[in-house]
């Protein structure tokens, strides 16, 4: 959906137009209106601005200044004229300096909607051509080690169907990858407590180095192993380690007891050389390729326990897996599914009924004689570890769920179940209401920085966005969420506020006074103070 701006110094021409698109079928989300350039800068600096529809003749700033200053501040922004002068040089001039098209005022709305679905169609495509282009950027194989890794995400993700696949890739990047057995590493680095006296690593480019390094780490601890180490997403490396047939079949007593020696020395050697700690998740020995999408899966879920044993740093899937009632219901990936419905902030009767209906779709699981404890209890903890990775929100109240204390076994089949779903519940309230404190969170730090800054006369929303890292888009919607006005009308207030108290307190001048709370024009200052207050400056000074 699309914002569009019309500037025109003429009311009712722009309330017709705005009203016009608004009707019209045109994926438009909202239609701006301001009464000449200066009013327009501001909320083209505020806000995401796809189209600016603009009259020439305007009081104060007009629309050729506009669209100079357009062109230098944001020259993505395509600029429709719509004017009353049909004189050559008028139109010469604003093609000039970047109009997509030139209207002649009264304009048909057929053709305005014609020109104006043009351009939305045009940006749309515009974007779509950049992510793809980024797409391609990102995968592209201008090198070997790009493409290797790549590649080998593409087989530990389980896109692959059949061996062929996996030999196709081999040979394209010139790995051999014999086994025939196999197991994974996930190595998690822990960056967010790396840094100059604890600062955490924010820069994705400080993040890219650590795992450039990270990697070049594991493969000189592996120097003695047949292992090819890789970069993965976020803080993941993955390592694919390989034993041939007598070495595995051989030594099957002692692979646990030297797997656990490369994983302690790979986190030691991390911590030595990078100043960073790290935790490994290591997965079953399996035999054959099409067994790596697995393996990586269990290593990865493996690495979660660190949430409960904060102490450890390596984490064997075979020790954190329950096999009770897999074959009747997948319980693990169906709790995967409850956290993901837990987190996506929905109303807390929602997710009471999500809960409930979890709890009906693994009752084989409450029928097992031996898993009264078991499966219910790993279903508990893997909650518990999503409260672990948010508690700088959630706060100590986590704490009053460990599952240990909890659950105060021992417990029957009856009770298990009805233990579990009410902590399921607990667990889902205090994540949801966390969520909401750290939105607010991210809310008051966007007004903090507002107020620190409303007075600069070149305040953009993308400015404000990029100080809570947040895209402009999702931080209008979260601010309107929130605060229950946009972020414009937040900045608006404060201007008009401080500059009523300036009025009122000082003898400055009026053109002082505008310039002081952000504005480049005096008259335009003036329109949009009596418009919030319903008179003018001079009327509130008296």
């Amino acid at each position: 959906m699309h914002t569009i701006l019309v500037v025109d110094d003429e009311a009712i021409v722009c309330q017709g137009i705005r009203e016009f698109l608004e009707k019209s079928d045109l994926p438009i989300e909202q239609v701006l209106t301001a009464s000449n350039g200066y009013e327009a800068l501001d909320y083209l600096r505020m806000e995401n601005v796809d189209l600016v529809l603009t009259d020439i003749q305007m009081d104060g700033m007009n629309g050729i200044t506009l669209m100079e200053s357009i062109l230098s501040e944001n020259p993505d922004v395509p600029v429709v004229v719509i004017s009353a002068h049909d004189e050559f040089d008028y139109a010469q001039k604003c093609i000039r300096l970047g109009a997509r098209d030139y209207l002649i005022k009264p304009v048909l709305l057929s053709q305005l909607i014609e020109v104006v679905n043009k351009e939305l169609t045009r940006r749309s495509e515009k974007y779509k051509l950049r992510a793809e282009d980024s797409l391609k950027l990102k995968f592209s194989m201008t090198g070997v080690s790009s493409l290797r890794t790549y590649f080998l995400n593409e087989m530990i993700s389980g896109s692959l169907a059949h061996a062929d696949d996996y030999r196709f890739i081999c040979e394209q990047i010139d790995v051999t990858l014999s086994g025939p057995y196999y197991s994974v590493f996930v190595t998690e680095l822990q960056w967010e407590r790396a840094g100059i006296e604890g600062e955490a690593i924010m820069l994705l480019r400080d993040r890219n180095l650590l795992k450039y390094a990270a990697v070049n780490i594991i493969e000189e601890t592996l120097t003695n192993w047949d292992a090819i180490s890789f970069y993965s997403y976020g803080n993941k490396v993955v390592t694919i380690l390989q034993l041939e047939w007598d070495d595995y079949e051989i030594n099957k007593a002692d692979n646990i007891s030297k797997l656990n020696m490369v994983g302690k020395t790979i986190v030691q050697n991390i911590g030595q050389y990078l100043n960073m700690e790290a935790i490994v998740g290591i997965s079953p020995i399996q035999m054959g390729l099409q067994a790596l999408p697995d393996s990586y899966r269990k290593a990865s879920e493996a690495t979660k326990w660190h949430g409960l044993y904060e102490t450890r740093s390596i984490f064997f899937a075979e020790d954190y897996q329950s096999k009770e009632a897999s074959v009747q219901v997948n319980w693990q990936r169906k709790t995967d599914e409850l956290l993901e419905e837990i987190k996506t902030g929905r109303k807390l009767e929602d997710i009471r009924q999500v809960v409930d209906g979890f709890i009906s779709q693994i009752s084989p699981v409450f029928d097992q004689e031996d898993t009264t404890a078991g499966i219910p209890l790993s279903i508990a903890y893997r909650a518990y570890a999503v409260m672990l990775e948010m508690k700088e929100t959630v706060g100590e109240r986590y704490k009053a769920l460990d599952p240990i204390h909890y659950f105060k076994f021992p417990l029957q089949t009856i009770g298990m179940r009805q233990r579990l779903a009410s902590f399921l519940l607990e667990c889902a309230e205090l994540i949801h209401s966390s969520m909401i404190d750290h939105d607010r969170a991210i809310v008051q730090q966007t007004i903090a920085y507002i107020r620190a800054e409303f007075r600069n006369q070149e305040l953009k929303i993308q400015d404000i966005a990029d100080h809570v890292y947040l895209s402009p888009n999702y931080l209008s919607f979260l601010f309107k969420r929130i605060a229950n006005e946009t972020v414009w009308e937040y900045v608006t207030r404060l201007r008009m506020e401080e500059a009523k108290h300036l009025l009122l307190n000082t003898s400055k001048k009026r053109y002082e006074i505008a310039d002081e709370v952000g504005y480049e024009s005096p008259e335009h200052f003036s329109r949009v103070f009596k418009r919030y207050y319903g008179e003018s400056p001079n009327a509130v000074r008296g």
